[in-house]
């Protein structure tokens, strides 16, 4: 199951890469077979999210989050019904707008541990 998981994420960050080649935005965005968005961010124990500013458009987003560290880290979208924890992924209808995204660990998002997703229409 770890190599499966480990294969998936190893193909979908190929992808992103071919995806993202010649663009100068800090936020890593490509398209999935069902005309979802992905969006990818990795969490780190400096308590950081890498990147902390998210691009996408208004629609399905598929969001994959990447654990770099040793620490449990969640990705919370502010005001939203979503959540993932650690090596995982998840799917969102976000219209245009501006959402925070944090770690609600507790401590985590008090040390700076949040973002920005910026959705245009």
């Amino acid at each position: 199951m770890r190599a499966l998981r480990l294969i998936s994420v190893l193909g979908l960050g190929v992808g992103l890469m071919l995806t993202a080649c010649g663009d100068d935005d800090d936020s890593a965005a490509g398209t999935t077979g069902d005309d979802a968005q992905t969006v990818s961010v990795k969490a780190t124990d400096a308590l950081k999210f890498d990147p902390d500013h998210l691009t996408a458009t208004a629609g399905v987003l598929h969001i994959v989050t990447e654990n770099t560290g040793a620490t449990t880290h969640t990705f919370v979208i502010e005001d939203q019904d979503f959540k993932l924890t650690n090596d995982d992924s998840g799917d969102i209808d976000l219209a245009a707008g501006d959402y925070v995204f944090y770690c609600d660990v507790p401590g985590h998002r008090d040390a700076g541990m949040e973002g920005t997703l910026t959705v245009s229409p």
